[in-house]
């Protein structure tokens, strides 16, 4: 088992429980950049990505979290997605990319589906075994 206490987190994608998503959403797109300084492969390094979402309403409602990543910031492809949830409910989830690989760019992107779109707010963290930054560029 791999330890990710005591490491700081980075928000990979929030959408307030105020202002809720009924579309699909593409997150931003961020960079991984792991600390040089730790003593630590980059290759070794492990990432997950905890999430929380609320669903809400629609009818046959469905929602999934997809992690996509990319070389060039531009083409993604999925790397890990998280159950797809059909029922409202308050869940809780920790996405995994299964050992493959994760690409140096990673966005969240949220699917949403059904005879009418369910209301969803969550938020995406990115831990890490190990120190790692965000990076815009």
């Amino acid at each position: 088992m791999k330890c990710y206490c005591n490491r700081v987190g980075n928000k990979l994608m929030q959408i307030p429980q105020a202002a809720p998503a009924n579309v699909t959403i593409d997150g931003k797109p961020v960079r991984i950049l792991p600390d040089q300084n730790d003593n630590q492969t980059d290759a070794a390094q492990d990432y997950r990505f905890v999430t929380v979402m609320n669903v809400a309403g629609g009818t046959q409602p469905t929602a999934q979290l997809v992690i996509q990543g990319s070389v060039d910031g531009a083409l993604w492809v999925d790397v890990a997605a998280g159950t797809n949830r059909t029922a409202a409910g308050l869940y809780t989830e920790i996405i995994d990319s299964n050992n493959s690989l994760l690409l140096p760019w990673v966005r969240a992107r949220l699917v949403l589906g059904g005879t009418a779109n369910p209301n969803v707010d969550l938020a995406v963290d990115i831990v890490s075994t190990g120190p790692f930054q965000l990076s815009n560029s």
